[in-house]
């Protein structure tokens, strides 16, 4: 018998010593069983426990009489003191098979349930938006997935799926369905949301569109967070943090395997901020806030409250544009909400849409088309515009808002088919029309010939804006320049004067793509370039100074930038080290970070300091400043020194030869980046990899579990820095040392 607490660490509820954990081997009960408290913030007042039969694989075949096992006598008989009979007949004779996954819990016993029927129709709670997290420990906080929410209505066996408007969409998701028909209860009203997993863990709702325009529901997980009714009981005035309790028991009764579908939604207690801060900073929605002991009611209020790290909205879909160069289907979308009984421009989204989505979301606008402009007062530069009837929903995530109300930098993320196209209002954080306006009379659609296809980010032009460059999230040459916009604070101190180095996709990433180290024709001559000498005589390199050089880049297709360690006012001596981890494949993720932990404290113990990096990849970079003081050849050995003794000191687990055939079940400490003219990826540099992930300067706090090299990526990285509190590079500068004959003598390159 043992305890162990209840949820994750710091969830508050139930505390270690409300719960315990055993196993039972008696003649009528025997099998893993849990007692946990159940009712009541305050165990001075209330002592309310609930006896739970685990999942397990022990059969439970007793009759639960009340004879004793060891006389065969009643309860009656031992009271009067009655002498048991000289034989007594085998009670396991008698014992029937119960069923294994069935949840025993007296509802009766739990304060606030109340013996009700199963309802027909049920509604959900909403959660108001917030700009900053409750704090406090009255506040429970989940993580904010990014799905369709469902409540799942359970009655005899049979499974309805319900979306938060009341339409039956059961037949969307029979897996779903089909694992929450293995719970072995009377009746159940579960509330929870589907979402698509993407490769990091997280929920992606592009992916579950992709999935439900596929037909193809099968990898969809069905995330459950509360639970409204149980066998004839309404639990909604049951406090919350009790029915979570519940909830999580009942999951573990019936779905005891973590391969199931069908998951439970854990939470912590208080830290409100700190956790919504932690969520941004690993590019993640964002998170709920619920009051703990608060009841269940439907509709929207306040103790239920979200915090999103990324502004996104949802919009009516009101027209779009024709497609340009070879893009297919529609150009982009004219977005519009309703304001005062009025339809309002919003602006435009024309990235975000993959291959598929594209002539998907072009066939259902073709059905809606119109000849009229739905808007109050039409948007300028309208020619062209196909106008279609307000009826689909498109969720958008933008920067920021523009001073005429319209959305900046904005992506399509997906069509919302749960909510009523009236209720899509003006968000409050948008500037709202400044005089009262007036509907136009309707105008027949005049098309006109398309301007140029060209678009402009700080003040370089660029052609085909729309083309596609990562088809699977949709991500267009506009949506990669208006990145480095957005983030030229961060990528140019750690870019600017190094030579460079790129991975030019003309075509996007599934197109072709060449490593190219000196320019041609087709880049721009307004970018720098600095004369290096070689072997086959002197070459130009690029390299940048200033934001307008990094979107001229773009226009060129360049997908990946690499730089040297070195800058262009001091070529021959390096001022950064590189040390890749390179993992073969059947190495894992805790195995890569225990090898730069150790690496990290080798550096150290010679005097010089690491900074991580993901890097969109597979691996892991330990990046070194220096003061330039070595030439490459130097350098590079001494590099070479640290990794082989790295190496001998671990030789099962680490490997200095770059060989394949050495690498097997090793983590290759891939010291060549430290030569003349070799490059590393830069940091906050897009790959021309699917996911399209970005490489990432991190902090060592951060080289944890949680950290994936590819966790982070185009479309996520501007939350985390969003959430940042301070650079985890920022004594990057300043820990900048030589490379002294100490240290060389220490690897054993001088004695």
């Amino acid at each position: 018998m043992g305890q162990r607490p209840l949820g994750t660490a710091g969830s508050g509820k139930p505390k270690e010593e409300e719960r315990i954990d055993f196993v039972l081997a008696g003649e009528k009960l025997h099998g893993l069983w849990t007692l946990v408290r159940t009712s009541g913030r305050d165990p001075k007042t209330t002592n309310h426990w609930m006896l739970i039969k685990r999942h397990d694989n022990v059969s439970e075949t007793s009759e639960l009489t009340d004879l004793s096992v060891a006389t065969g006598r009643t309860m009656e008989e031992i009271a009067k003191g009655s002498k048991p009979a000289a034989k007594t007949k085998s009670i396991k004779s008698k014992k029937k098979k119960a069923q294994e996954s069935e949840f025993h819990l007296d509802l009766r016993s739990i304060s606030g349930a109340t013996k009700k029927s199963l309802p027909q129709k049920p509604s959900a709670t909403l959660a108001s938006p917030v700009k900053q997290a409750p704090e406090g420990d009255d506040w429970l906080h989940e993580i904010k997935f990014d799905g369709y929410r469902i409540l799942a209505r359970i009655q005899k066996g049979e499974v309805q799926l319900i979306s938060r408007n009341g339409n039956d969409w059961t037949r969307r998701f029979p897996e779903i369905r089909q694992w929450l028909e293995k719970l072995v209860v009377k009746d159940a009203v579960l509330d929870g949301e589907v979402i698509a997993l993407a490769d990091d863990g997280t929920s992606s709702f592009r992916n579950l569109q992709e999935a439900l325009s596929a037909h193809d529901t099968r990898g969809l997980v069905y995330q459950l967070f509360d639970l409204l009714h149980l066998n004839g009981h309404d639990l909604s005035h049951v406090p919350l943090h009790e029915r979570k309790e519940i909830l999580q028991q009942l999951m573990l009764t019936g779905f005891p395997d973590e391969s199931s579908l069908v998951r439970y939604t854990d939470h912590i207690v208080g830290h409100g901020p700190d956790f919504f801060r932690q969520a941004c900073q690993l590019g993640l929605e964002g998170i709920i806030s619920k009051k703990i002991d608060s009841h269940y009611r439907a509709g929207r209020g306040n103790i239920w409250l979200k915090t999103k790290c990324a502004n996104h909205e949802e919009f009516l879909i009101c027209g779009y544009t024709r497609p340009n160069g070879g893009r297919k289907g529609f150009g982009a979308l004219l977005l519009g909400a309703w304001h005062d009984g009025e339809l309002i421009y919003t602006g435009r989204v024309g990235t975000g849409f993959s291959q598929n989505l594209l002539l998907a979301l072009f066939e259902r606008l073709r059905e809606l088309a119109s000849d009229f402009c739905p808007f109050a007062i039409a948007p300028e530069n309208d020619a062209g515009v196909r106008w279609v009837k307000p009826e689909l929903i498109a969720e958008v995530e933008f920067t920021e808002w523009t001073r005429d109300g319209v959305l900046r930098h904005s992506s399509f993320r997906g069509l919302r088919e749960d909510k009523d196209p009236r209720d899509i209002q003006l968000p409050e954080a948008a500037p709202k029309p400044q005089a009262p306006t007036k509907k136009p009379k309707p105008k027949s659609i005049i098309i006109k010939k398309a301007r140029a296809n060209q678009a402009e980010v700080a003040g370089v032009s660029l052609s085909n804006p729309d083309r596609i460059l990562f088809p699977d999230q949709g991500i267009t040459k506009l949506h990669l320049a208006q990145y480095y916009e957005d983030i030229a604070e961060w990528v140019l101190p750690l870019i600017a004067n190094r030579p460079l180095s790129l991975v030019r996709c003309p075509d996007g990433r599934t197109g072709e793509c060449f490593f190219q180290k000196h320019p041609r024709t087709v880049i721009s001559e307004a970018i720098p370039r600095v004369d290096i000498p070689e072997k086959e005589g002197t070459k130009p390199y690029l390299y940048v100074t200033a934001l307008p050089h990094l979107i001229g880049l773009v226009q060129a297709g360049a997908l990946e930038l690499h730089v040297w360690g070195s800058r262009v006012d001091k070529l021959e001596q390096p001022d950064q080290l590189v040390f890749d981890l390179d993992p073969a494949a059947n190495v894992s993720l805790k195995e890569i970070f225990r090898v730069a932990f150790e690496l990290k404290q080798r550096l150290e113990d010679l005097g010089l300091t690491t900074f991580p990096r993901v890097t969109g990849g597979k691996g892991l970079h330990l990046v070194v400043p220096l003061k330039p003081k070595l030439e490459w050849e130097e350098a590079k050995a001494f590099c070479r020194a640290v990794a082989q003794q790295a190496a001998s000191d671990d030789k099962t687990r680490l490997t200095a030869n770059m060989a394949k055939s050495k690498r097997h079940g090793k983590t290759f400490i891939d010291y060549l980046r430290n030569g003349r003219s070799a490059t590393a990826i830069a940091s906050y540099s897009t790959r021309a990899r699917p996911g399209a992930p970005v490489a990432v300067p991190v902090s060592w706090d951060e080289v944890n579990e949680s950290l994936t090299p590819n966790r982070y990526t185009l479309e996520n990285l501007r939350r985390r820095l969003g959430a940042l509190k301070d650079d985890p590079w920022r004594e990057f500068e300043d820990a900048r040392r030589p490379i002294t004959a100490k240290m060389l003598t220490k690897v054993g390159m001088k004695k």
